[in-house]
């Protein structure tokens, strides 16, 4: 019986709201353009992040590695994400991708949710993630906020 209440308590907790934007009328979240503690990065701009996510800018000034990490493709967060820097969603930009796989080319990594892109962005200086702005804490530094 006491595995049955685990499985529920965690059920439980991967289908509840999160926070204010779980309301109908609550405003999207702002989204916090987020690196690691440990990263060299202290600020980036919107055709960074462009370059970056579209993988044609491979490596930070200094020369280390950039990774651009994603959440899901059907996570909100991506989805504004996406139209907002990319200009276009996620389900548009799988051509692109396509195309680029033929380069060698690919797309940035996918986690499957803010804690596992906190946990990877305290672990990698070099990667780059996105997260509500309420996410955007422990072991995460800010470099840009992109407004609803």
């Amino acid at each position: 019986m006491r595995p049955l209440g685990v499985i529920l308590l965690v059920a439980g907790l991967a289908f509840r709201p999160s926070g204010p934007a779980a309301g109908a009328d609550a405003p999207p979240p702002r989204i916090a353009v987020v690196v690691g503690e440990k990263s060299e990065v202290t600020r980036v701009t919107l055709d960074d992040l462009r370059e970056l996510f579209l993988r044609r800018r491979r490596r930070w000034p200094s020369g280390v590695p950039a990774i651009p990490i994603n959440l899901p493709a059907d996570h909100p967060l991506r989805e504004r994400f996406s139209k907002v820097v990319l200009g276009r969603s996620p389900a548009e930009l799988v051509s692109y991708w396509d195309a680029r796989y033929f380069e060698g080319t690919t797309p940035p990594a996918v986690l499957p949710s803010p804690e596992a892109v906190r946990a990877y962005l305290a672990a990698e200086p070099g990667a780059i993630g996105y997260l509500a702005m309420e996410d955007a804490r422990h072991a995460c530094r800010v470099v840009l906020v992109l407004e609803p």
